[in-house]
């Protein structure tokens, strides 16, 4: 769970920032471990004791099975899932579609993905670094406001709320990042780019215009 402020008031940005890259070097640790013993016979057992995590199985109560453990899973996010409402998946994808900022970025990644796909040379392993920046980063950003609409919007949520959609304004920058060398190496031409960067910077005006408002709520 998140760290709590000595002061009991609910966590700022630079709080949940902190937070967020604690989780970050983790699961990347996590990955690195798992590439590197994946094949090891000890994997999971190997990874439970790099992480630091405790193997807990409750004993079993009559003929209750004990509870099975997931050496994959960090601690925070099964409390999170456990904490979680039990919302309607289709209205809260409803509640999103209806927020202009993911409407437009939802729509921009895949036009992005629609207009650079063609540009990916197959049965290649290493593509154009622009490009895969720009194509990856294009549909970060409606995933990084699905995130933080998923985080909620009450005092103890918000600010994490705002970094994710931070995250997602990074992710606007770097695409258009990509898609202006592109155009400017001449990977991409320019009456094509034209578009996509205009839709781009838009959907950038629309996420800060988003993280704006979260602020405006924030009275700690």
């Amino acid at each position: 769970m998140p760290h709590q402020p000595p002061d009991d008031r609910p966590m700022n940005e630079e709080e949940w920032e902190r937070q967020f890259r604690e989780s970050d070097v983790r699961s990347a640790k996590f990955g690195e471990l798992l590439e590197t013993l994946i094949d090891h016979p000890d994997c999971d057992e190997i990874i439970e004791r790099e992480m630091g995590w405790v193997r807990e199985v409750p004993e079993p109560l009559g003929d209750e099975e004990p509870a099975s453990f997931d050496p994959a899973a960090d601690p925070e996010d099964e409390a999170e899932i456990a904490d979680a409402p039990s919302d309607d998946p289709e209205s809260e994808l409803d509640e999103l579609e209806q927020m202009p900022a993911y409407a437009r970025a939802y729509q921009f990644g895949l036009r992005v993905h629609n207009t650079l796909k063609p540009f990916c040379i197959p049965d290649q392993e290493d593509q154009d670094e622009d490009l895969i920046a720009a194509l990856s980063a294009g549909f970060t950003i409606a995933a990084k406001l699905a995130g933080a609409h998923g985080m909620g919007y009450d005092d103890e949520a918000l600010c994490g709320n705002i970094v994710c959609c931070k995250r997602s304004k990074a992710a606007a920058e770097q695409c258009l990042e990509g898609l202006r060398a592109l155009r400017d190496r001449g990977v991409l031409p320019a009456e094509r780019a034209a578009p996509l960067l205009h839709e781009g910077e838009a959907v950038l005006a629309l996420v800060n215009d988003h993280i704006a408002e979260l602020r405006s709520r924030v009275w700690w």
